[in-house]
């Protein structure tokens, strides 16, 4: 794949999702995993279907290569704007560790460029990023499609890591009493972020369908969810509109 700075910063963020509870011990981070991810829109003439012509034969070749622990999503915008509804798609890849990133990354690299080729027949990326992602809701269940939404964040001013670790405790445990069925990412940005790009991190919110997110939502505008999460989340971090976008799994690892 060739590497959209403008479309990636569209995007906001990539991370990893599991649209049922993936973390085993009560929400509580069991360390950061790799992601990367492309930027790109569809070349003129081509469409979904012929994407997923290709990532079929990258599947098989992936296969081969025994990359078990890296997934894969595509994600479509649902939620945005300044954004090419029926053109852009970015492409992200997760693995539970740098080192399966870095054996993944290298194979790629190495040995993937008749099939790079195939997907730039396809579309055209104008960005590659990494990130360092951290599961700090969620956990336990098996990776699939769903709907995400993203958002650029800042720490307010004396506020580190630390502080926000605490403040979503305090929020998974309302979400919890409230029987909020989702999933959430932090993000580090790593090698490929834009130098200017004005965010210090990013947070990922996943659930598995649009019926999901309406219940969800009407637990946080009509019944006090954002006074929580403003007292909470929104004590250490200052974060921007979200976007929603689709994530279709095309690559589940093992």
């Amino acid at each position: 794949m060739k590497n959209t700075f403008k479309t990636l910063l569209a995007l906001g963020v990539v991370g990893v999702l599991h649209t049922q509870p993936v973390v085993a011990d009560h929400h509580m981070p069991s360390g950061f995993g790799g992601t990367e991810l492309y930027g790109c829109e569809m070349n003129e003439g081509k469409a979904p279907a012929d994407l997923m012509s290709v990532v079929g034969e990258w599947n098989n070749w992936s296969d081969e290569k025994e990359m078990n622990d890296y997934y894969a999503w595509v994600l479509t915008p649902v939620f945005g704007s300044d954004i090419n509804f029926e053109r852009t798609a970015f492409w992200f890849g997760f693995t539970p560790d740098f080192k399966a990133m870095g054996k993944t990354l290298d194979a790629w690299f190495t040995e993937g460029a008749e099939l790079n080729a195939k997907f730039n027949e396809v579309w055209t990326c104008s960005a590659h990023m990494e990130f360092a992602s951290l599961i700090v809701r969620g956990g336990g269940g098996e990776s699939s499609s769903g709907y995400a939404s993203f958002s650029d964040c800042t720490f307010r001013e004396g506020m580190e890591m630390e502080d926000l670790m605490a403040a979503q405790a305090k929020y998974n445990a309302y979400l919890d009493e409230q029987e909020v069925p989702s999933v959430t990412v932090y993000h580090l940005p790593g090698h490929g972020n834009p130098q200017d790009a004005g965010y210090q991190m990013k947070i990922s919110n996943w659930v598995s369908d649009l019926s999901t997110y309406g219940e969800n939502s009407e637990k946080y505008v009509n019944q006090g969810g954002w006074k929580v999460q403003q007292d909470t989340i929104g004590s250490v971090v200052s974060c921007d509109s979200p976007r929603m976008y689709t994530a279709t799994l095309v690559r589940s690892g093992d």
